[in-house]
């Protein structure tokens, strides 16, 4: 049976182990951390058309073509877990956001879903006596500026917080400490003939579905779910779902040390052997038959640059193509475009880091998500899309 190694535990790394359990495949995922889906809305952002996609797009890599079949893996995958993702991979949604703005994505979370709302209905905006991480004014602001009408109240909460509430507290005590019948009773009189209700999105952590059904049959309103400032509680239920399905599929998770990767010295240089990862007791060596990077980019630990502008990756030091004037990878302002957001490894169609000149490192060493090049992922919104397809890409060349 092939031994698998996944370094990284974003979305990339926890959806390629997955897809690697499912297909028979021993697997063990390491990480020095968490990855960014605590930061993440927990949407899925699709991005970018083939018409217009660079050539060392990672979608081009791996095959645009091979997207809707990653999509229908990944929401067949979260159904297990009981977590519905609904939209259309060729039609993006509009949804509120905590900021007051609204953002274009292709695919939500169930308890988001009515957030792409009708312009008919009477929405109500609320957010919760004592809850910091959410200006309920700001979003119904936002909402009535793109031409939608929206009211902003606040709602009572059960109890008495000592301290202030933070979004996961929030996520338990919805899910473990109050009933429907008890936020019925207070909210019930305030929000009168109201169709439709947008509320932080702290309905429940590792139960909300049936934490968000059940609150609007008692309610006997529509609610939709408007992701906070992070920690993001859509984002953590998404991290939580796909580490427990790996975990219950057979597969290893280690986290905590850093890894640098080890090559077969048997093999002339052509095959890597794993890692060797930095624990408290010592080093230890971790063995694969593969290995797949999902490490993400700068702000993951994936890529590095030195004083003299070599841009590597982190685990085994393969080069990244950059300019040596570190000043030409900044752009103008700081929310704008930036040269580096491009930086990143280059792979074949099989997912293996390449060299310039287009010649694989190592036979059993494939990348996908963040650490991959030639995606500006914020400014095409396709940071998700590329993590599904890429990692997609990545298990089916391990294992066709």
């Amino acid at each position: 049976m092939t031994h698998l190694l996944v370094v990284g535990q974003g979305l990339a790394g926890l959806f390629a182990a997955n897809l690697a359990l499912r297909k028979g495949l021993r697997v063990t995922l390491i990480s020095q951390g968490r990855g960014g889906l605590s930061l993440s809305p927990g949407c899925l952002d699709l991005g970018r058309t083939a018409a217009s996609l660079p050539s060392q797009h990672p979608y081009r890599s791996a095959g645009l073509q091979n997207l809707p079949a990653a999509v229908d893996a990944f929401r067949e995958l979260l159904l297990l877990e009981g977590i519905e993702f609904l939209g259309n991979p060729d039609v993006s949604m509009t949804l509120p956001t905590a900021a007051g703005r609204l953002r274009h994505t292709h695919l939500v979370p169930r308890s988001m879903a009515l957030g792409h709302f009708d312009a008919e209905a009477r929405m109500v905006i609320a957010g919760f006596d004592g809850f910091r991480d959410f200006d309920a004014g700001l979003v119904g602001d936002g909402i009535r500026r793109a031409g939608w009408p929206a009211q902003s109240i606040s709602l009572p909460l059960p109890g008495e917080a000592r301290r202030d509430l933070y979004s996961t507290d929030l996520a338990r005590r919805f899910e473990r400490a109050w009933t429907p019948e008890q936020l019925s009773s207070l909210w019930g009189p305030r929000l009168g003939k109201t169709a439709l209700l947008g509320l932080p999105a702290v309905l429940g952590l590792d139960h909300a579905p049936e934490t968000h059904l059940a609150l609007e049959r008692s309610l006997g309103v529509g609610i939709f779910e408007i992701p906070t400032l992070p920690p993001s509680v859509p984002g953590l239920r998404l991290e939580r779902a796909l580490r427990r399905r790996s975990l219950q599929g057979g597969g290893r998770l280690i986290e905590g040390p850093t890894v640098v990767g080890r090559v077969d010295g048997r093999s002339g240089g052509g095959r890597v052997l794993g890692v060797v990862a930095a624990t408290s007791a010592g080093p230890r060596a971790f063995q694969a038959d593969a290995v797949i990077l999902a490490t993400g980019g700068f702000l993951n630990g994936g890529l590095r640059a030195d004083r003299a502008g070599r841009v590597a990756d982190s685990v085994f030091d393969l080069p990244v193509e950059a300019a040596s004037d570190r000043g030409e990878w900044l752009g103008d302002g700081c929310l704008g475009y930036h040269p580096y957001d491009l930086f990143g490894l280059r792979v074949n169609e099989h997912m293996q880091p390449i060299d310039r000149q287009g010649r694989v490192f190592f036979d059993n060493l494939f990348a996908c998500g963040g650490v991959l090049g030639g995606a500006d992922r914020r400014g095409e919104k396709s940071r998700q899309g590329i993590d599904l397809l890429t990692a997609y890409a990545a298990v089916h060349s391990v294992a066709p």
